[in-house]
């Protein structure tokens, strides 16, 4: 799938942090959901948009719309479930995150006062 081609080269950036990618991998699932869930709308907007004239020719099948919308909704099941197979390593990016420049700090005093049980004016700054 080219859509999931696209995200995983834009998040092999070395300066992509843990965090940016499980949220841009969650971003990218919830907007193919969210066309999936507007297929009908989409669908009618692009009839109304048709400028095609409607040809007289006997069509093969009557349900044509019908086949759009099924095989679209195929297209946006196939890229959602392309994107969690080639993603489906991003459950550990919680952890690598506790260990980011920016949040490391944080966790070790959250650590130190929750695990340990030490008050805040013990911890080093």
């Amino acid at each position: 799938m080219p859509h999931v081609d696209i995200l995983f080269n834009q998040l092999q950036k070395r300066k992509t942090e843990p965090a940016q990618v499980k949220t841009a991998i969650d971003n990218f699932d919830k907007c193919i959901v969210d066309v999936r869930n507007r297929i009908d709308d989409i669908i009618n907007e692009a009839k109304s948009i048709c400028t095609e004239p409607q040809r007289n020719k006997r069509r093969r099948r009557n349900n044509s719309s019908h086949d759009h919308r099924v095989a679209t909704l195929e297209v946006c099941d196939n890229i959602v479930n392309s994107a969690n197979d080639r993603f489906q390593f991003k459950d550990h990016l919680v952890a690598a995150s506790l260990f980011s420049p920016n949040t490391l700090e944080n966790t070790v005093v959250s650590f130190l006062m929750t695990s340990w049980k030490l008050p805040a004016w013990l911890i080093p700054n």
